[in-house]
C-alpha cells in the first residue's frame, strides 16, 4: 500500500512538472514579448539566456517537487491538492528566482504549528455557493457591535451588494462572548441575516490574530468560488466601487497580492502598558517588516488561501496586520502593494 501511495504521488507530481514545463515555455515567450512592447514597468529586452532557464537543469523549477519528494521530512498533501494554484504563484515569480520557488514549496510542505481548530458557533457555510459570490467582503467585528453591523447592512454596502452585477457578499466575523445576553442577540441576528461567522475563541483584543485567521480559514474552506476578497473593519467608511476596481486592475497583472496602506520601518512598542505592546520574547527584532494596515485590504482568494496556510506554519505574534501581511505574506510569495485607493478614516482620523 505504501508503495502504491508513493507511486500515485510520483505520478501526480510528474504531471504537475509537465504542466509547469509548458507554463515556463509560454511564460518566457510572452514575458519577452511583453517587455518589448510595454511602455510601463518592463522596458529591457530579455537576454538570450532566457532559453536556458527552461532547460532541464538540476535546479530547474520542474525538478523542485521531485527534490522535495526525496526529503522524507516534507508533507506534500497541500501541494498535491492545489497544484494549479501553486503554478499561478510560480507564474508571477521571476523566472530566475528558482531558490525562492523551492523555498515556497518547502514551506508549504512543513507541518502545522498553529492549529486553528476552533468550533463554529454560527457558520453560514452555503452563503457563497447559494449567491454565486465573486466578491467577498470580510468584516471583523466585536460581538457587541450590533449598531456597526446594522449600519453596514443598511448603508452603501447594501446598495453595492444589492446590485446583482457585483455578485458581492458581506460576512461578519466574531469570536465568543462571555455575556449570555449578548450571545442570545447574536443568535437572533445570525438567524435573521445569515451573515455571521462566529468561532469559539474568546473575543478579546489580544486575540485579533485568531479573528484574522478565522477569516482566511473561512474563505479557503467555504468561499473558494469567489475571485476577490475585501477586508475592512466595521467602523470605517469605504468607497467599495473604487476599491474593487483597483483590485480587479491589479489582478490583470498579479495573481497573488495584498493591496492596502503599507507601513515601512515601524518599531514595536516595548512599554507593556501600551495598547499595541510587544515584548522582546514575543518579537525580538527592533523593526517590523513592511506591512499593510488591517483596516482595509484587497486581495485574491488565492492569496487568502496561501496566507491561511502560512498562518498555520509561522510563529505568531498577536498584532494581526503585522503578522499576516508582514510576516506570513513573504513566505508564500505575496506581493505587498501600497495604493491610495485604500486610504481610510478611523474615528475621524486618516490612517496612514
Amino acid at each position: 500500500m505504501a508503495f502504491l501511495i508513493s507511486m500515485r504521488r510520483r505520478l501526480i507530481l510528474l504531471t504537475l512538472i509537465q504542466l509547469m514545463t509548458i507554463l515556463l515555455v509560454v511564460h518566457v515567450y510572452t514575458f519577452g514579448k511583453y517587455k518589448e512592447e510595454s511602455k510601463g514597468e518592463y522596458k529591457e529586452t530579455p537576454k538570450q539566456e532566457s532559453k536556458e532557464m527552461v532547460s532541464f537543469s538540476k535546479d530547474d523549477p520542474r525538478l523542485l517537487l521531485l527534490e522535495l519528494m526525496e526529503d522524507q521530512g516534507h508533507r506534500l498533501d497541500y501541494i498535491e491538492k492545489h497544484n494549479a494554484d501553486i503554478q499561478e504563484v510560480f507564474h508571477q515569480m521571476d523566472l530566475v528566482t528558482k531558490e525562492n520557488k523551492k523555498a515556497l514549496l518547502s514551506f508549504l510542505s512543513q507541518p502545522v504549528i498553529n492549529d486553528h481548530s476552533f468550533d463554529y458557533i454560527h457558520n453560514p457555510d452555503r452563503a457563497c455557493v447559494n449567491s454565486n459570490t465573486d466578491v467577498l467582503i470580510m468584516v471583523p467585528s466585536s460581538p457587541g457591535n450590533f449598531q456597526n453591523r446594522k449600519n453596514i447592512r443598511s448603508g452603501d454596502y447594501s446598495t453595492f451588494t444589492g446590485n446583482i452585477e457585483n455578485r458581492a457578499q458581506i460576512m461578519f466575523f466574531i469570536g465568543l462572548t462571555k455575556s449570555n445576553e449578548t450571545q442570545m442577540r447574536i443568535d437572533e441576528e445570525s438567524e435573521t441575516y445569515e451573515d455571521i461567522v462566529q468561532e469559539s475563541f474568546e473575543d478579546v483584543y489580544r486575540n485579533i490574530r485568531y479573528k484574522s485567521v478565522s477569516m482566511l480559514r473561512w474563505v479557503s474552506t467555504y468561499c473558494r468560488e469567489a475571485r476577490f476578497v475585501i477586508r475592512n473593519d466595521d467602523d470605517i467608511s469605504v468607497n467599495l466601487s473604487l476599491v474593487l476596481d483597483t483590485v480587479k486592475r491589479t489582478r490583470e497583472k498579479y495573481a497573488n497580492f495584498i493591496l492596502g496602506r503599507v507601513r515601512m520601518n515601524d518599531m514595536p512598542m516595548r512599554n507593556m502598558k501600551d495598547k499595541y505592546a510587544l515584548s522582546r520574547q514575543e518579537y525580538a527584532p527592533n523593526v517590523f517588516p513592511p506591512f499593510a494596515l488591517g483596516g482595509l485590504l484587497g486581495l485574491t482568494t488565492l492569496t487568502a488561501e496561501l496566507l491561511y496556510q502560512a498562518a498555520l506554519r509561522v510563529s505568531p505574534i498577536w498584532l494581526d496586520d503585522v503578522y499576516i501581511t508582514g510576516i506570513c505574506a513573504p513566505h508564500v510569495g505575496v506581493k505587498l502593494i501600497n495604493d491610495s485607493s485604500f486610504a481610510f478614516k478611523h474615528k475621524g482620523k486618516w490612517a496612514h
